[in-house]
């Protein structure tokens, strides 16, 4: 049994729609271009982390026609199944727990993650089965977990909710107590950006891709 693993939720642009909200207001090329960024600095303070502890790093990539494609080869990839977002969050979750002790699953819109986030979910898994960081919009941005859950903690949830983290505590609960953590905000529409700028800028240091990130934003914004 190995240590910990992270998996990165990504969706390949151009084979799936990405930040159709943020499109609206800044075109597709643009909004896709957010993403990549974001997927970047969410890449990389993963894989810093993961340098650091006993922890492995992996995309969990949504078209199975993708796991071979170019811009996910800095990683490993597993594929996240057919179905909705519950369905193929219990799948990862599941699949990844038979070769792990804990698995963390992680969106990539939150380029605003940092090291300690993570440091504080595993260390939360030393006394708690499961922990959850909330998001701003209602839903959740990181899951952590050590112990099997049963697929119905996953689908019966109704995702991008303003009660959907609730809802799968809800869900969770009768399984154990759950340590919540760090709340952030992720990014869904044009006036997201303004707040994630805001964030990045305050932080005493970014990473590259941060950075990088940051400086597309005060163009745009």
């Amino acid at each position: 049994m190995n240590n910990g693993v992270i998996a990165v939720f990504v969706k390949t642009p151009g084979l799936s729609p990405v930040k159709t909200r943020l499109a609206v207001r800044i075109g597709q090329s643009q909004a896709e271009r957010f993403y990549r960024l974001a997927v970047d600095a969410s890449r990389e303070v993963v894989t810093a982390f993961a340098r650091q502890y006993p922890v492995r790093a992996m995309y969990a990539v949504a078209e199975h026609a993708a796991i071979a494609h170019p811009i996910w080869q800095d990683l490993p990839c597993i594929w996240q199944g057919e179905g909705g977002l519950g369905e193929r969050m219990s799948r990862v979750y599941q699949q990844l727990l038979m070769h792990y002790a804990f698995v963390i699953l992680v969106g990539s819109d939150i380029p605003q993650m940092r090291e300690t986030h993570f440091q504080q979910a595993v260390a939360a898994l030393q006394d708690y089965p499961v922990a959850l960081a909330p998001s701003l919009d209602g839903g959740f941005w990181l899951f952590a977990g050590r112990c099997q859950l049963p697929d119905t903690v996953w689908n019966q949830v109704s995702y991008s909710q303003p009660d959907t983290a609730k809802q799968f505590v809800a869900q969770l609960t009768p399984l154990g107590a759950i340590k919540m953590l760090n709340v952030l905000q992720d990014v869904d529409t044009f006036e997201d950006l303004e707040p994630l700028a805001q964030t990045l800028i305050a932080y005493p240091r970014r990473t590259p891709a941060q950075q990088r990130l940051l400086n597309f934003l005060q163009h745009i914004i």
